[in-house]
């Protein structure tokens, strides 16, 4: 099928998209997961969960690509800009890669609801780990699929030079991995416990080539309106988010003080949060990302009254954090909305 054809299915899921251009008629793909075909380019007829998932499988069946994951990524990250979304244009506008990361972990949920990307730095080490919420070991063509875009965005944003130390996947190794190693240019490794790019934390501070600080202002709130929007989460990460909420005007929030409110021990808390991919400082810190961003589109509000209100005692810590967070000064993101 022809590029031409497939640009008819513009608004479609990037899996679906990819599959028809490798020659799968939809109708069949849609059929073989249980979905009515009628529904297909309608943006209001959403996949359920398992659907999704068993799309992967058998559109790599259908299309005859064992590697189905892999080369969706290529081609997404070849495709012109018109089929671009805001998350697509908003991760390239960031000053650097690790803010592009960022941007990644906090609004993955707008690509797929049940999934999770998780950067930690320590030392001179970056973890990008990779996985859905709800199952301990994820289908092996999404998570390939993100981990590769991850990669071949990072080279598109910062230079055909980046590639990780390492790739490591929580699922078994395929029949043939010739097509991973030539897509990552590092050691790959399978069975492990997460899936996960291991990269140099210096990496993270690579200017990337289009960066657009006002412009990527504007579109982290169409961002944040567009997550205002998803069903509310329900997850353990996101119920403890809730607690923290009640703590924020008492300053940084304890694990101890959320562990208690949720009857669990401060250990058990912790452990649960790892296991979903995440940390309590992580998602203290996209919380109060979160609110700050909120806060500071409402003109009435000073940036001290924002520093208190998400628990900062010191207005020059809460300007570092919030330069960190989105390579800006709460300053200039006001400004920002204003213009905008």
């Amino acid at each position: 099928m022809s590029d031409g054809d497939v640009r008819q299915y513009k608004g479609l899921p990037s899996l679906i998209a990819f599959a028809i251009r490798s020659g799968v008629r939809p109708d069949e793909l849609l059929h073989a997961v249980g979905l009515n075909p009628a529904s297909i380019g309608d943006p209001d007829a959403g996949i359920p969960h398992q659907a999704k998932l068993r799309l992967w499988d058998e559109a790599s069946r259908l299309a005859g690509d064992p590697d189905f994951g892999l080369h969706l990524a290529e081609w997404v990250c070849l495709c012109p800009e018109e089929h671009f979304d805001v998350l697509a244009f908003a991760v390239r506008s960031c000053a650097t890669l690790g803010d592009h990361y960022r941007r990644m972990e906090r609004y993955v949920r707008l690509i797929h609801e049940g999934t999770f990307l998780s950067l930690d730095v320590e030392g001179d080490v970056a973890r990008l780990a990779h996985g859905l919420i709800d199952v301990a070991v994820a289908p092996r063509h999404p998570v390939e699929c993100m981990l590769a875009l991850a990669v071949l965005q990072g080279r598109r944003a910062v230079g055909d030079d980046f590639s990780p130390r390492e790739v490591r996947f929580a699922h078994p190794a395929p029949a043939q991995t010739h097509e991973q190693e030539r897509l990552f240019r590092s050691p790959v490794h399978y069975s492990c416990p997460r899936s996960e790019l291991v990269l140099n934390g210096s990496d993270l501070d690579r200017s990337q080539h289009r960066a657009e600080p006002r412009l990527q202002a504007v579109l982290e709130r169409q961002l944040e309106d567009l997550m205002a929007k998803l069903p509310e989460d329900r997850s353990f990460p996101g119920r403890v988010k809730c607690h923290m909420t009640d703590h924020l005007l008492d300053g940084e929030p304890a694990v101890s003080a959320v562990a208690a409110k949720m009857r669990m021990s401060s250990r058990t808390l912790q452990r649960r949060l790892s296991d979903e991919g995440t940390s309590f400082a992580k998602l203290l810190a996209d919380l109060r990302r979160e609110m700050a961003m909120r806060y500071l589109q409402d003109p009435k509000r000073t940036i001290n009254e924002v520093a208190f209100l998400i628990g900062f005692a010191e207005v020059p810590a809460f300007h570092r954090a919030f330069k960190r967070w989105t390579g800006i000064t709460p300053a200039e993101y006001k400004r920002s909305m204003r213009r905008s």
